[in-house]
């Protein structure tokens, strides 16, 4: 008998088709079920090893035994005449066919009822031969979320961290791939939270997750990731790369050309250069590179000095990697932002480490970004607008620098053209705790407190500890002008981070506006201990002085903060220029007050005048250099083309932009003009003569106004603010349970 024969009568061909055909079904409902639990790959990759073996074994067997009525013996010793193989094999075949319809039943629930439409543009597993989106003008979307440390020790989360946003910057290249920012993925770090709602909350169709397991002692890094199709939860791809640290670099590119094919997207020569462009350094550079962005991303004054040191050192282990140079620029700036540095020293620390990067690659989003915000932090308006534009220019989905460009347009009151810059921002990085900060600031300028509080909730909800979910609140109560809710905000601001003297300060100035002395002098005297010669404190010390009228004292205190040429911190310099020019005013010494004019702005003094009428800053400024030239020709030609220019600059603000400060500043023109009358009526405009803000400091201090203090319509509209916060002082004290 013929080896094939022989095969054919032990039905070992019978054994093998029905052993694959179950395995094939077994394999893919097994499929099925683990993904639905999460399990990771290398569960599926055993099940394949194991009935790989099985298989020989089944082989083996039904060569070397047969089934016969008294069960299972060896072939070898069964009689060929009492051989039951013809029956065995029939009951095989009838096996075979049944498993097959099982199989076809499985093929056909699959195709028409597991596996999501052709047209959807989210589709889906990684065997389909349609690409998961063809529509060229919807692009893919993909969130990132932080690998999980499996380090043994569980210490090395800094590097999980770090290799996932380094990660998610690579695929960012990619450009037909949209991705979701950083701080909206690492919002939902540590949250066990459904894959499906996390990205429905950042409108992606593909999650990609894994883990890191990193092990020093042998220098080798374990790195599973999986892409997860939100719609439906099954994974569309999934690999483990276990590989020496050397190649963390290669690892990372590798991932990101992975997704890409998962996803169907075809990438181009400029895609592939950009994620081949990597720039690669020391092991131990690295290391302390990943440290410095765990630091960075804490985000206080002491974590950002510690960044700050970190990326120093892994730049003196390599001085070539720009990474580590762009986030040790950037520090300087948050901390700078932060009230933790003095602006010369970050600007002058900074800008010349940005310059020199942006010559070698002239299109860097990020860098143009910092750059931009270093210009606009020394009042360098213009050139902030120009690299906010090229950060943009270069990553139009640059969510930093959508959101900075946009507080910048609107602070210059370019409302709407601010508002869509933010909101751009906002959809892209919907949980980026900056985004919420400058969409919370945005709506209090715009006196809607109501929303500002919502994006605050926001900033409490992603950290629970950042005190800016209260601070919020209180400014845009504070501009609003209720003062007692403003106060109850900043007392929890406080609570969460009581060595901010800035808050301690803000204390003091709140309870000067609300007239009790003693509470004004306490918080004064807190932040004094803390921080006496900074800003902010010395702004609440100067509120005290000028609401008993110690003027002189005032200036004094003024025009030491001025010499100082302290950071100018929540409009700290625009407070002392106004009390210390004042003070010379009320004392005839207008010489002096225009010699500091004649310093700081020069151009409005030549022939012709230099001065940007396509800008709303500096308005004030005219209106007080056009009375100080009053005061020493009534005819002067010039005051009249300054004050014509402050006109036209407050036109440029939109109606939304804080109502209440364009009446004040069309009654300073207006009392600049000699018209008291039109004056007190555009003061009149407020709604319910409801100023916010520090308004003593502009209605009763600031010198420019004094000719209106004596008219009768002026006093009815101090006397009424003045018996509001009586009514918000007695609020205060029952928010917080003060007895009197």
């Amino acid at each position: 008998m013929s080896f094939i024969k022989e095969l054919k009568r032990r039905n070992v061909f019978r054994v093998g088709i029905a052993y694959a055909v179950t395995a094939w079904l077994l394999i893919q409902v097994t499929d099925i079920l683990l993904e639905s639990i999460g399990t990771p790959p290398w569960v599926m990759q055993t099940m394949f090893v194991v009935l790989g073996v099985g298989f020989i074994i089944a082989i083996f067997f039904a060569w070397a035994f047969e089934l016969t009525p008294e069960g299972v013996k060896r072939e070898a010793d069964v009689d060929r005449s009492q051989s039951i193989t013809g029956k065995t094999g029939r009951k095989l075949d009838f096996t075979i066919i049944g498993i097959l319809v099982l199989a076809l039943g499985y093929f056909v629930v699959d195709k028409f009822y597991l596996t999501p439409a052709a047209g959807n543009p989210q589709a889906t597993e990684v065997q389909t031969t349609e690409p998961a989106q063809d529509k060229k003008d919807e692009p893919q979307t993909i969130a990132v979320l932080p690998f999980a440390d499996m380090s043994q020790d569980g210490d090395n989360e800094y590097f999980s961290d770090g290799l996932t946003e380094e990660l998610l910057n690579i695929l960012a290249k990619i450009r037909e791939l949209r991705v979701a920012g950083r701080t909206s993925s690492f919002a939902f770090k540590g949250k066990n939270e459904d894959l499906r709602s996390i990205g429905e909350k950042l409108n992606v169709a593909t999650i990609l997750e894994g883990s890191v397991r990193k092990d020093d002692k042998r220098n080798r890094v374990r790195i599973t990731a999986q892409l997860i199709n939100v719609e439906d939860g099954y994974h569309l791809w999934s690999e483990t790369y276990d590989r020496d640290l050397d190649d963390i670099f290669a690892i990372q590119a590798e991932i990101a050309r992975e997704v890409a094919q998962a996803l169907r997207i075809t990438l181009l020569g400029e895609d592939e250069e950009r994620i081949a462009d990597q720039i690669v350094t020391d092991l131990s550079a690295y290391d302390l590179y990943l440290q410095g962005l765990k630091s960075y991303n804490e985000f206080s004054w002491a974590s950002l000095e510690r960044a700050i040191e970190e990326f120093g050192r892994a730049i003196e282990l390599d001085p070539d990697y720009i990474p580590a140079q762009i986030k040790w620029a950037a520090t300087w700036m948050e901390l700078t932002l932060a009230g933790g540095a003095p602006k010369n020293e970050a600007f002058s620390k900074a800008e010349p480490v940005l310059e020199k990067i942006l010559k070698e690659d002239p299109g860097n989003s990020e860098v143009h970004t910092i750059l931009a915000r270093l210009h606009r932090l020394d009042r360098n308006f213009e050139a902030a607008e120009q690299e906010f534009q090229l950060a943009l220019d270069n990553n139009p989905r640059n969510a930093v620098a959508l959101a900075e460009f946009g507080r910048h347009l609107f602070g210059g009151g370019k409302v709407n053209r601010g508002m869509e810059y933010l909101n751009e921002a906002g959809r892209i990085d919907p949980y980026s705790v900056q985004v919420l900060w400058g969409l919370a600031m945005t709506h209090s300028m715009m006196l809607q407190p109501e929303e500002s509080a919502e994006y605050a909730r926001r900033i409490g909800e992603i950290e629970p500890e950042n005190p800016m979910q209260f601070y919020g609140p209180a400014m845009a109560n504070a501009l609003s002008g209720n003062y007692a809710q403003a106060i109850l905000m900043d007392t929890q601001a406080i609570e969460l981070d009581p060595n901010d003297y800035e808050l301690v300060a803000g204390m003091a100035i709140r309870w000067t506006l609300l007239g009790d002395l003693e509470q004004a002098e306490l918080w004064a005297g807190k932040a004094d201990d803390m921080a006496a010669d900074q800003p902010v404190p010395i702004k609440a010390r100067l509120s005290l002085y000028q609401f008993r009228e110690q003027y002189s004292l005032a200036g004094d205190l003024a025009k030491r903060a001025l010499d100082r040429e302290l950071d100018d911190r929540q409009l700290s310099t625009t407070f002392f220029r106004r009390a210390w020019i004042g003070n010379l005013v009320r004392t005839n010494k207008v010489d002096e007050a225009l010699g500091y004019y004649k310093k700081t702005l020069p151009g409005v003094f030549e022939t012709p005048p230099v001065i940007d009428l396509n800008s709303n800053r500096n308005i004030g400024q005219l209106v007080e250099i056009a009375m100080l030239l009053q005061i020493q020709d009534m005819n002067s030609p010039l005051a009249v083309i300054l004050i014509d220019a402050a006109e036209q600059k407050n036109e440029l603000i939109e109606d939304k932009w804080i109502p209440w400060w364009t009446s004040v500043q069309r009654a300073t023109i207006a009392t600049a003009r000699g018209d008291e009358a039109a004056a007190i009526a555009f003061l009149n405009e407020v709604p319910d003569g409801k100023f916010g803000g520090n308004w003593r400091s502009y209605l009763s201090n600031w010198w420019v106004l004094d000719a209106l203090h004596d008219e009768p319509e002026y006093k009815h509209l101090v006397a009424m603010l003045e018996e509001d916060m009586e009514h918000q002082r007695e609020e205060a004290y029952e928010l917080l349970g003060i007895t009197k």
